[in-house]
């Protein structure tokens, strides 16, 4: 019932603010918890650089130590490597194996380093800066993950169901705070693609295609993964149009939205990497060499295989060629999901597990890979299975993220302090990181499984 002045029938200036007020009230329907939400991704980039103090500040990457304490970075070797300490320019000056916006963003920070008075300082503010950075693209993170689980998905409307504060927040802390994030965050620049994919799939949820498509561009030209978006996107227009509506209802895509989403990226994506390619094609290109060439490395389950000589890790056309069909597989069997299921999956989950195969298909795992999964596997959380197993899965991955996170430094210390008779001093031998590395895909195995089964479950797929 509403309030009316002098038995009038109309409403009282500012009685409807009032009213509004009320259902506020009632519905629980709010705003989301900016704040908390950003003071958890400061919280979580604080542990990160935590992490990093022995290192950082107790000379473990002078001394070799890094291994020993887990504390590993790649920014403090490459900008040697590289030779951002005497000022060269990525690109043209020296090739760099990533994408382009990651070549700049090291080269900004070096920049930005030149004026300390020795190189060793120059070096540890050049971690610290690019830590400072990743800082903020990791509070960006969980700003748009809570932001998006908080408002019940990508599809959901925004404006027809209230806000879940307690769900944006506990998004947020699975996000930042969980060891595997806190771990990993500097080991290399990840977040800043994280970052930009997050932000291109709020823009999509908002409904600015344009937008979020330059978004999505601008993550694949600082790591190549984000490029994977487009093919469940794809999934969910054909879905639509085979269905028939072809109106982008009911969790489907139009075929214009579709259009837009790819036009955006393609631009932004050309407008970062043209003038790089035309001004030095060959360093443009390193990354393209580089990921094709490269060999099998730490993490991959062709490392593993090949340890125990059940596959010829060190055949790299081989190598390249089984992961091309694995992955192509696991598409095929995501794409045959996606139009299948009995309610259209969430573009989310869709992700999910289009990454998830990638990751288990490649022949390059590193730990901060888990950095790609977080946000989408809080976004894909299944909504059909009751949450003490849903729960108890997602501990049992988290906790083997950590174990191969540990394990892969301890590894590598076996492997720099082994003598030639085979035995070393410290650290985990093949075996024993075989176990983790294993355990690492096998959970994260269990966990797509689990999304496959709420994507093949009737019901409302927002509830």
């Amino acid at each position: 019932m509403t309030s009316t002045s002098g038995g009038s029938g109309q409403l009282r200036a500012g009685d409807d603010d009032t009213i509004a007020a009320g259902t506020r009230r009632i519905t629980g329907q709010s705003t989301p918890p900016w704040a908390a939400l950003a003071a958890i991704g400061v919280a979580g980039a604080l542990l990160g650089y935590l992490a990093k103090i022995p290192c950082r500040f107790g000379g473990a990457w002078v001394d070799g130590g890094q291994y020993a304490y887990a504390c590993y970075s790649d920014i403090f070797p490459l900008y040697y490597r590289d030779g951002l300490d005497d000022g060269t320019i990525p690109y043209l000056d020296q090739p760099v194996e990533y994408p382009v916006l990651t070549g700049g963003l090291m080269h900004l920070m070096a920049r930005a380093a030149a004026w300390l008075p020795d190189t060793a300082a120059r070096a540890a503010g050049y971690f610290d800066l690019t830590a400072a950075v990743l800082a903020a693209c990791l509070v960006a993170v969980v700003l748009g993950t809570g932001y998006l689980v908080g408002r019940g998905g990508v599809a959901a409307d925004g404006g027809s169901r209230p806000f879940d504060r307690r769900a944006a927040l506990l998004a947020g802390g699975f996000v930042a705070l969980v060891p595997a994030a806190f771990l990993t965050t500097y080991i290399n620049w990840d977040l800043l693609a994280v970052a930009l994919l997050t932000g291109g799939l709020v823009g999509y949820a908002r409904g600015w295609r344009w937008r979020a498509g330059a978004l999505v561009g601008l993550a694949v030209a600082a790591k190549f993964y984000p490029f994977l978006f487009f093919g469940p996107l794809l999934v969910l227009t054909l879905r639509d149009l085979w269905r028939g509506r072809g109106q982008g209802v009911g969790g489907g895509v139009a075929v214009g939205d579709f259009l837009r989403t790819l036009g955006g990226a393609v631009l932004a994506w050309a407008a970062v990497n043209v003038p790089v390619l035309v001004a030095a094609p060959a360093g443009w290109a390193e990354f393209f060499e580089f990921s094709s060439e490269r060999g099998t490395d730490w993490g991959s389950v062709f490392y593993v295989l090949g340890g125990f000589g059940l596959f010829d890790s060190g055949d790299r056309d081989l190598v390249n060629l089984t992961g091309t069909l694995s992955l192509a597989a696991a598409c095929l069997g995501i794409a045959v999901l996606g139009l299948l299921a009995p309610r259209p999956p969430r573009l989310e989950q869709l992700l999910f597990l289009t990454v998830a195969a990638f990751l288990m298909t490649n022949k390059v795992w590193s730990p901060q890979f888990v950095l790609w999964l977080l946000p989408l596997a809080v976004l894909a959380w299944p909504r059909t299975v009751r949450p003490w197993p849903a729960v108890a899965v997602f501990v049992l991955w988290q906790l083997a993220e950590v174990g191969y996170i540990l394990g892969i430094w301890q590894h590598l210390l076996f492997m720099t302090t082994r003598g030639e008779d085979g035995t070393a001093s410290a650290g985990l031998d093949f075996a024993a990181y075989a176990v983790l590395s294993l355990g690492r895909l096998s959970a994260l195995a269990v966990v797509c499984a689990l999304v496959v089964v709420d994507c093949l479950r009737r019901g409302d797929s927002a509830s």
